[in-house]
Order: structure tokens, then sequence, then C-alpha cells
């Protein structure tokens, strides 16, 4: 492993099960000598409550004890949260083959036998807890990778969307000045999704964190504006109008271009996708009072019932309504969005529209805190 990476971790945590005190001191003197930090459990009650709260590295457990004995602590210490690859090392006196068969047969990974010899107790540790810390950062390794790929699926959704709609609407429209219109959109997203792929790669390399967002003036008449020129064909497509008002002739806020603007596609896509033929998505947009800026995106659709709402932005939750275009969807959108938002200072919301349908909004700092 790592030795510096290693260093700055904090000491492994041990913790020693056994009904008699003696042993655990013993133990637990003798791992404390070595580097690690321990927790002393003697009873299977115990244990168990401490290994919920404290999250040990690995457990030296004694098989042998009164009431709760070893093999159904291995079990119950498994069916904790979290805790079901929690490495077990059993302490026995015994060495027969079934006694082993049955400590490894309920999940331990190692045993040792009584007396111990200290030098062996401490190599099998190590390599255990070694072994674990491995198992682990390949899982955050495994998480991360998933997070990069729903992340840049996620964002190459949007320009990808509207090439498809665009290139359905060249196909059947005639007129010059249209075909013209929609060819400079289907670049426009196409650069787009380029430049997104550059600015990843960029930042990959850079080793920045996936994604890393700018604090950036933002003009969201202007951003408006091109998300719903970008997501026009869509909504056309679909029978739908699109129109933004706001309040001012500017509206300011403070955030990355990029990410606001998938955020509002993200939103419109999902408006367009629930909106019944004939009916108009709306775009407000304003300062507020307490100075951030916020725009709302209001359609006519079935509105999301409460049941949904709990879930609506939780990762892989998809809300069905009779009325929801056949496309397949993540269920990432809406968490994206709001973690964006979020991590840009603002909020983003769901409530009911008044006489029906759904309205989303987000808020944005319009000045740096202080």
């Amino acid at each position: 492993m790592n030795e510096s990476a290693d260093r700055d971790r904090p000491a492994p945590l041990v913790m020693v099960v056994d009904d008699n005190p003696a042993n655990v001191q013993l133990l637990g003197q003798l791992l404390d000598g070595a580097g690690y930090n321990v927790v002393p459990a003697t009873s299977g009650a115990q244990a168990l409550e401490r290994a919920a709260s404290r999250r040990p590295d690995l457990v030296l457990l004694d098989m042998m004890m009164p009431g709760m004995d070893g093999s159904e602590v291995i079990r119950r210490l498994h069916a904790l949260p979290g805790l079901a690859d929690l490495p077990v090392i059993f302490v026995t006196a015994a060495e027969g083959v079934d006694e082993l068969a049955r400590g490894f047969e309920l999940g331990a990974v190692d045993y040792l036998t009584k007396p111990f010899v200290a030098r062996e107790l401490l190599v099998r540790v190590r390599t255990h807890v070694e072994l674990k810390r491995a198992r682990d950062h390949l899982q955050m390794v495994l998480h991360e990778r998933d997070e990069i790929v729903n992340i840049v699926a996620h964002d190459l959704k949007n320009p990808l969307t509207c090439i498809r709609f665009a290139n359905q609407l060249l196909s059947r429209t005639e007129d010059p000045a249209r075909r013209s219109e929609l060819m400079q959109e289907i670049e426009e997203c196409s650069e787009e999704a380029l430049k997104f792929v550059q600015r990843f790669l960029s930042q990959r390399a850079e080793g920045e964190a996936l994604r890393e967002l700018h604090s950036e003036r933002i003009d969201l008449c202007a951003m408006a504006a091109q998300a719903l020129r970008l997501q026009q064909a869509e909504a056309e497509v679909r029978g739908l109008r699109l129109r933004l008002e706001s309040s001012e002739a500017e509206v300011a806020a403070l955030g990355d271009h990029m990410a606001a603007r998938n955020v509002l596609q993200n939103l419109l896509s999902n408006a367009i996708r629930h909106s019944p033929e004939g009916e108009e998505i709306l775009v407000v947009l304003s300062s507020m009072r307490g100075g951030n800026a916020r725009c709302l995106v209001m359609d006519r659709g079935p509105g999301i019932s409460e049941a949904d709402q709990k879930k609506l932005f939780q990762r892989f939750a998809r809300i069905v309504t009779a009325r929801a275009a056949p496309e397949y969807s993540s269920g990432l959108g809406l968490a994206i969005a709001k973690h964006d938002i979020t991590r840009m200072g603002g909020h983003l919301w769901y409530e009911p529209r008044p006489g029906g349908g759904s309205v989303f909004g987000f808020e944005l700092p319009q000045q740096r805190a202080p």
C-alpha cells in the first residue's frame, strides 16, 4: 500500500470481543503497542452496540462466550447496516475441522487458536486490515467511476436530445429560413457537447474534481433564452409552445453558466415530456428582495402526486405520469440538478401550479457571500 497515504489515515480500529476481561486487556495492550486503536467488548450485546457506533476495521471474536456466542455475534454483526463485509477473526481453543468450518461458514475471514502467538496474531490482523482498506479503496474508485459515467451521460443528454429533435424537424421542413435555423441549432448543440467533453477531459487531466463548478456572473435572461432556443425543436415536435417572461431587462446571478443552463434545460425537457399537446410552458425570471435571482419553469401537465414528491430529488427516482412521453429516463436529472444548484449556493424546489400543473423553481445568489 502507499506508505504516505497510509500515514495520512487514522490508525485502524480493532474491536476485541471476549467475556474474559483479562483476555480483552491482554489483546488490547498488544494491539495498542502495535499502533492500533482498540474497542473492548465483554459480551455479544456490547459488541453489537459498539460496532454499530464505532464502525471498526476488524473484529477479534472469542467463539465460546456465555449467552450470545461467537456464531450469533458474527451473524448479527453482518446484519448491521454497512457492516456486511466487516472482517472477523475468530479466536477459539478448538482446532477441530467442524468448529473451524462453522466459523468460516458464518463469514469469518480467519482464525486464531488459544493460546495464540503474539507475532502471528499481529501478522494476521495487519493482513486483514490492509485487505479491508484495499477493498474500501476499490469500492470508492468504483463509486467514483459510476458517478463519472452517470454525470457525463446526463450532461451529454441535453445536447444530443436537441440534435435529435432538430434533425426530425429538419427532415419535414421545406422552408429555407427554418431549415437554416435548425441546422444552426444542430451546430450549436454539437459545439456544446464537444465543449463539455473538452472541459471534462481538461479537468480530469489537471486532477480536478469531476465537473468543477465556476463562480461567474450569469445573465439569466440570455442564458434562459439560449436554453429555450435549444429546447424549441423538442417542444415543436410535441406540439408545445415555450415562452420566456422577465420582470427586468437583465436578471443577474452568480454560478456556473453551463451547469445552470443544463439545470434549466433539464427542467424544460421534463416539462415538455409531461405536458399535453397544445399547451404552453412558461419560464419566469425575477430578482428577489433577499438578494437571489429566481427562475421558475411552469407547465400544465398532470402535476406530481404527494407520494412521488417525497422521492422527487432522489437518485434513480423515476416519476411516471399518464402524459409522459415514452422515453427512457435515468432518474438522475433532478437529483443532479438539485446537487448542482446547491453547490452554486442556491436551492431548487417543486410546488403544484395553481389551476393544475407543476412549478419547478431555483434561486441563485446575486452576490458572493461575505
